[in-house]
């Protein structure tokens, strides 16, 4: 199994998880959150904030250690928002996205009856400046995939 196949069975889990949720988007309306695979959208003009609010699924390393170990992927999460409100209340939101991550995927580790997930999980904030109205937050995981083993071969 790929890591182009976690990546998407876990853009469908997210879509499901959020299904029932809304948060404002660039223009102050409720918006469902938008879950993309590996990159934003290309931008249709320069002020183009259409993608908020946003999850964004990327895979980053995928380790094999031998053909006869299961492989690693890790994937990063990255949260996005828009909060135009004065009281600075954005990362109470990037935190309340991260935590019903966490809750769900620590409590159903196996995805698509094929994918587990390994059981240290990482949530930050950015916070390394003030971006306001924007703000952002990340999950870290790192799931087992079925390593490559000489001689089986496999039809993308």
């Amino acid at each position: 199994m790929t890591p182009f196949m976690l990546r998407d069975a876990l853009v469908k889990e997210l879509e499901r998880l959020f299904a029932d949720s809304t948060y404002l988007n660039a223009r102050a309306e409720l918006s469902k959150l938008n879950i993309y695979a590996q990159n934003l959208p290309a931008k249709s003009q320069e002020d183009d904030d259409d993608h908020y609010p946003f999850i964004l699924v990327r895979v980053g390393d995928v380790v094999d250690v031998s053909d006869t170990e299961n492989s690693t992927c890790a994937i990063m999460l990255s949260v996005g928002i828009v909060d135009e409100g004065l009281d600075m209340r954005g990362e109470d939101t990037i935190l309340n996205i991260t935590q019903r991550i966490r809750q769900h995927f620590l409590t159903n580790r196996t995805l698509d009856k094929q994918f587990i997930l390994e059981p240290q999980l990482t949530c930050s904030l950015f916070d390394e400046e003030n971006l306001w109205p924007y703000f952002f937050g990340y999950v870290d995981m790192s799931w087992i995939i079925p390593a490559i083993r000489e001689g089986v071969q496999f039809d993308y």
